[in-house]
């Protein structure tokens, strides 16, 4: 089991007739098993031979999670092609980027992208076809000069192929541990994005480094529920091809809007998720709160306190424990239904989460194991044990990796996960991967007992004007705990002082009827509050508040929720300008 397709099609012949991916079917979920999938795989990747992609032709994806995309990307790997996975929030631009910089032959797509993706079609001189997921209107499209199929016409034309018996012989047998199977797009914070070329020896020593982790988890049959976009390297790991390793279920969720039925209905006992999703349940729970009677408000309350104090290990007395177990059964057990009654554990990772959210989940018996990962480390580098976490870490580095730091104290990692290198790009590898070493481009400390923490990003550093080094993130987090906040972005690049940049939350701005005198005042109280906490370096002495949130469609937001502080800044110039020259400090 040296390679992703050879792993797949062994646990095919282990697993049969049990449930491999959930979908929803007319609002009602439906089940494809181990056997089934194997068949639409060979036949799709039949298909994709028919049609002309060789090994080592690059094939990108870019639609929405689903079944039928984890099928396109097993069968583009047992053909020996190249996945290039793409992000349907992602502008023409974008896409442009990644589909002409990685020379992709074919495009998987859906319907709602179709028309996007032919309005770009015209520059790229390498697509041979466009294959469609989902049923379209054939109709429209019918004066394109370019072949479009559908999912299941490519399935029809591989299944009639007289190569179906010998299939794994000629094509999955032949495949080397060396050979690159995706090349993952990096977010592109502050650049370009780069094309990572991941292997399917560097994904699966990932896996397997993974798979440990879960082992302490006592569960035997594993279920996934996946929300984040599978383009993401995290993702693509840890909510597919992990589940594949152990022989787990894997559902989809369609809309975001639909997470809480979903989570009733799938009842995952493992999900992925990025701190985002914890940040918008947290606030719904305390929203929630406030519509409850003064004794469940009371109850919910002191089963936060106690949990606090059981997870920082201080000891309960007689009293408390008594009254723990109480709260167990009447609070923290409705809660954990919500979540459908068997989820063990959330795996934190994409972003730095907010300890005091941590803090809330786990308290409330809801596990948030925070780990730390880069696209260029297939992703996994290090998570919390479940038997021992430490929230203001993201864990131990995994099995099959080494991790040290440097002088300037950034993360450098060694081992068999890390990329090949980036595509078409020898000059940044090169800096990047120094004799063996993977530059992260991460601050960090190691504790005593080699927990790994992050500082900062070493592009995202603030200096400011007397040369101090801020990290921004543990600062936004602080004013992210606060419910009125909903987004926010510190700035001070050589200023004397740190600024913000505040999106209000939604439910702030309709009570305040737009009376910018009153929200003012309390984001004032708020950062007064954020402030006491901070040394006088890393105060915020002024903001600007804006209704308008950091989202795709302005640029402001990579597609996986990070934010671009260089676009931000450069869209708020003016106001940010305004701001300093009025200081007198």
């Amino acid at each position: 089991m040296n390679t992703i397709p050879s792993l797949f099609f062994q646990k095919s012949e282990i697993y049969k007739n049990k449930t491999l991916f959930g979908f929803k079917n007319n609002k009602k979920w439906d089940h494809i098993t181990w056997n089934e999938s194997k068949d639409m795989v060979i036949n799709l990747s039949l298909g994709l031979d028919k049609i002309g992609i060789k090994k080592n032709d690059k094939v990108s994806i870019i639609s929405d999670n689903s079944y039928q995309w984890c099928v396109a990307d097993l069968a583009i790997m047992s053909l020996g092609g190249v996945t290039v996975p793409g992000y349907t929030s992602s502008n023409e631009d974008e896409l442009y980027h990644i589909l002409s910089h990685s020379e992709s032959s074919l495009i998987f797509t859906n319907a709602k992208l179709l028309h996007t993706i032919l309005k770009i079609i015209p520059k790229l001189k390498k697509i041979k076809s466009i294959v469609c997921f989902d049923p379209f209107e054939e109709k429209n499209y019918s004066k394109q000069n370019i072949e479009i199929l559908s999912f299941n016409e490519l399935r029809k034309i591989g299944s009639n192929s007289v190569l179906k018996k010998d299939f794994l012989n000629l094509y999955v047998n032949k495949l080397k541990a060396e050979d690159v199977v995706c090349l993952i797009y990096t977010s592109g914070t502050s650049s370009l994005p780069k094309g990572v070329m991941l292997t399917h020896k560097s994904i699966m020593t990932n896996i397997e480094g993974a798979e440990l982790l879960v082992r302490d988890i006592n569960v035997k049959h594993h279920r996934f529920l996946s929300i984040i976009p599978l383009s993401h390297a995290y993702e693509h790991t840890a909510g597919f091809l992990l589940p594949l390793y152990i022989g787990a279920d894997i559902y989809f969720n369609e809309n975001r809007d639909h997470i809480v039925d979903d989570l009733l209905t799938v009842k995952p006992t493992l999900m992925v998720a990025v701190p985002r999703l914890y940040e918008v349940l947290y606030k719904k729970i305390n929203n929630q709160l406030l519509y409850q009677n003064k004794i469940s408000q009371k109850l919910f309350l002191k089963a936060v306190e106690l949990g606090i104090k059981k997870f920082q290990y201080s000891n309960l007395n007689l009293l408390e424990k008594l009254i723990d177990i109480f709260l167990t059964i009447t609070v923290r057990k409705k809660i954990k239904n919500k979540f459908g009654g068997k989820l063990q554990t959330f795996i934190s990772g994409g972003a730095a989460l907010n300890i005091q959210i941590g803090l809330f989940f786990n308290a409330l018996g809801i596990n948030i194991l925070q780990g730390y990962g880069q696209t260029e480390c297939s992703p996994l580098i290090s998570a919390n044990p479940i038997n021992k976490v430490k929230l203001d870490s993201v864990g131990l580095v995994i099995n099959g990796l080494e991790v040290k730091l440097s002088k300037e104290n950034e993360i450098l990692v060694k081992g068999n996960s890390v990329m090949k290198g980036y595509w078409k790009d020898k000059k940044s590898t090169s800096k990047t991967i120094v004799n063996g070493w993977l530059h992260t481009g991460d601050l960090g400390s190691i504790d005593e007992d080699n927990y790994i923490k992050i500082i900062g990003r070493i592009n995202e550093m603030i200096v400011n004007s007397g040369g101090e080094n801020i990290a921004p993130v543990p600062i936004e987090n602080f004013l992210l705990s606060h419910d009125e906040v909903e987004q926010v972005m510190v700035y001070g690049n050589n200023k004397p002082f740190l600024i913000a940049i505040i999106v209000p939350n939604d439910e702030l701005i309709y009570k305040s009827d737009g009376d910018i005198i009153s929200l003012h005042n309390i984001f004032q109280e708020i950062l007064t509050s954020v402030n006491k906490k901070l040394s006088q370096n890393k105060k915020i002495r002024k903001f600007i508040l804006t209704e308008k949130s950091f989202n795709f469609e302005n640029n402001q937001l990579t597609p996986t929720l990070k934010i671009k502080r260089h676009i931000i800044i450069n869209d708020y110039k003016d106001k940010v300008s305004d701001l300093y020259k009025k200081s007198y400090f």
